[in-house]
């Protein structure tokens, strides 16, 4: 028993110094405070879990987020543009839907207009020049079994060494039924040019006249209250207003 005794303190005794060298070993000696640390990126998001689930009300699949992700606000959408909305289409010059006139227009009229109320030029338009008299005829006739209609218009300019290729017509607008009614009248002309153009090789300019025509039969004459746009190449030139009486000529 002893000897059993003394021989276990002995191996104690040689396996001290190993051990206690294993401890010293597995000791780590911490770096200086100022080195620097290796860069750890930060860890992103998982991406939302995105789920696809039979829609009951619908055939196809409705895409379901699963809770826990926070969706992100959503951007404000710029507001769509104004619809471009047509052009208007201006109705032409016709006849086609003509009221019919009260029984006091019916006949042949013929009147000259030879001074102006007043006149006035358009912003930033060219100089006016000087008013040549207009001259207007217009029979309100009827033709074998025909409603009475507008048979012969025509609006034209007194002869002038200035003018060239006058053209023009009148048509019925509308009346009361009684004794007034409203026309339009336009006239299309070229007029030379009193200077010439450095920009333009043509010695004339086009003209075109729109004139409203409110119309009163009152005994034997047609007054007539008149308000005029022109143009000039088809740029807005001027706008004047006249009066004048239109007499009958022919029953």
């Amino acid at each position: 028993m002893h000897i059993r005794i003394v021989i276990i303190c002995a191996l104690m005794f040689s396996l001290a110094p190993i051990g206690s060298a294993r401890a010293q070993s597995s000791l780590e000696v911490p770096g200086p405070a100022n080195q620097y640390q290796p860069y750890v990126p930060p860890q992103q998001a998982p991406p939302p879990v995105i789920r696809l689930a039979p829609s009951g009300g619908d055939s196809g699949n409705t895409i379901q987020l699963l809770p826990g992700w926070n969706q992100p606000p959503q951007q404000p959408q710029p507001a769509p543009p104004p619809p471009v909305r047509p052009p208007v289409n201006v109705a032409p010059m016709t006849a086609q839907a003509a009221p019919a006139l009260p029984a006091v227009f019916r006949g042949c009229w013929q009147g000259q207009v030879s001074e102006l109320d007043w006149i006035r030029s358009e912003p930033g338009a060219h100089k006016i020049g000087f008013w040549t008299p207009k001259t207007y005829r217009l029979c309100y006739k009827q033709i074998g079994n025909q409603p009475f209609q507008l048979t012969f218009t025509e609006t034209g300019i007194e002869a002038s060494d200035k003018i060239i290729n006058p053209h023009g017509r009148v048509v019925p607008i509308s009346t009361d039924g009684r004794a007034y009614a409203t026309m339009r009248s336009r006239l299309d002309f070229n007029e030379y040019k009193t200077h010439r153009d450095a920009f333009s090789f043509s010695p004339t300019f086009a003209v075109d006249e729109v004139t409203n025509l409110d119309c009163r039969i009152a005994g034997d004459a047609m007054l007539v209250n008149a308000d005029v746009f022109g143009t000039r190449d088809g740029d807005p030139w001027f706008r004047a207003h006249w009066r004048a009486a239109f007499h009958k000529f022919e029953n």
